[in-house]
């Protein structure tokens, strides 16, 4: 046989290729070997027909939480990922140095999902948030974090700093960033920073930043936004930013992405690089969030085309962490992770975290997950 697996008749959507027809899709030793109009059936070891689906690169969650409280979705993980087409998952800074051996240990060492790891620059990461993790400045570790990452490339890739009201002290100033961009330099890796309820206008925060790092949280309504306190235009210093290459990611989470101020920032042209989801288990079990379909089901209802949502759970984040070509791609030769998808028509409710409701006439379901070129979920009601 000259193929593993062939998936028929779906319609192939990878914007980062770019490529957007009905086509079937080989894969052999976990690699993606072709695509092509008509590949026969009989070249196949298992044939599965996705006529009338959506054929995408397997999704990539640039931003969730495995590891909060030490625990989180922890076991949890690779049900919530599988379910939901995401093969590879950027844990966004639940650990800092003191607490990465325990991610590694409980949440890394035992998921199949593909994860890769932020790692905050407090040492303490996020395991008590009812206390903010760097109101004590002398919790910040720059040499641990940096440290830390340079031993743990396999997974670490990065930085991370909530630069918030409750979670840094009024009188930090800039030192958070300072520190955190001293972490990252010292580890040649990106910064991710959330802006929610900052401390500081974002054109000061983005002083700190280079091409490559992460703004996440990006379309949060509170005053220091990417459309300033007024919120009458997107900020130039936002703009200038997004073509340098800084990286503005959306993470809904539990109060970082309301329906209203979402279209204003939509109607005024301004898109997020990447979307994702902020998941932590009570967001997965309770919402808003659920998963990445759902958030980028509510971008599709907000106004956004479906190659611009898919480019930015696909190719974008892949980019963003360093694995572009690899991963996020259907191309021959990527690595052979795969999401398909019904996209249903109807009324489907759908809420924010202000808890506004909206009804949006499609909906993405996950019906088929692939990772590494292998089967790693299927709907019940397409199992045969």
């Amino acid at each position: 046989m000259l193929y593993d697996l062939l998936l028929k008749g779906g319609e192939i959507i990878d914007p980062g290729w770019p490529c957007h027809q009905k086509a079937d899709l080989a894969i052999s030793k976990g690699e993606i070997a072709a695509l092509a109009p008509d590949i026969p059936a009989a070249d196949a070891a298992r044939v599965i027909d996705v006529s009338g689906k959506i054929v995408c690169p397997g999704l990539i969650d640039l931003h969730a939480h495995t590891f909060i409280n030490a625990h989180d979705m922890g076991p949890e993980t690779d049900r919530r990922c599988s379910s939901s087409g995401v093969t590879t998952l950027v844990d966004a800074g639940s650990s800092g140095s003191a607490t990465f051996p325990g991610l590694r240990q409980y949440v890394a060492d035992r998921s199949q999902v593909r994860l890769r790891c932020f790692v905050h620059l407090s040492a303490l990461g996020l395991i008590h948030l009812q206390v903010g993790e760097l109101m004590h400045l002398a919790y910040a570790d720059p040499e641990g974090c940096a440290r830390t990452i340079r031993e743990n490339r396999d997974l670490a890739i990065g930085v991370k700093l909530r630069f918030s009201n409750n979670v840094v002290p009024d009188s930090a100033g800039t030192e958070p960033l300072r520190l955190a961009r001293q972490a990252a330099d010292m580890a040649d890796v990106p910064v991710m920073v959330h802006i929610t309820d900052a401390l500081l206008p974002v054109p000061q925060i983005l002083e700190f930043l280079k091409p490559g790092d992460i703004v996440t949280h990006c379309l949060h309504r509170y005053q220091y936004g990417i459309m300033g306190p007024e919120k009458k235009e997107i900020l130039r210093e936002v703009w200038d930013a997004q073509k340098a290459g800084i990286i503005f990611d959306c993470a809904h989470g539990r109060m970082h992405f309301t329906f209203p101020f979402v279209r204003m920032a939509l109607d005024a042209g301004f898109m997020p690089d990447t979307i994702a989801t902020d998941l932590s288990l009570p967001s997965a079990t309770r919402g808003p969030v659920f998963d990445l379909p759902t958030t980028m089901s509510k971008l599709l209802n907000l106004g956004m085309g479906l190659e611009d949502v898919i480019l930015r759970v696909t190719a974008n984040p892949a980019r963003a962490i360093g694995e572009a070509g690899r991963l996020g791609t259907l191309k021959p030769g990527a690595i052979a992770d795969v999401a398909v998808f019904s996209l249903e028509r109807g009324q489907f409710d759908f809420v924010d975290t202000d808890q506004n409701h909206m009804t949006g006439e499609q909906k993405l379901v996950t019906q088929l997950t692939l990772k590494d070129g292998r089967v790693w979920y299927r709907a019940p009601r397409e199992q045969s």
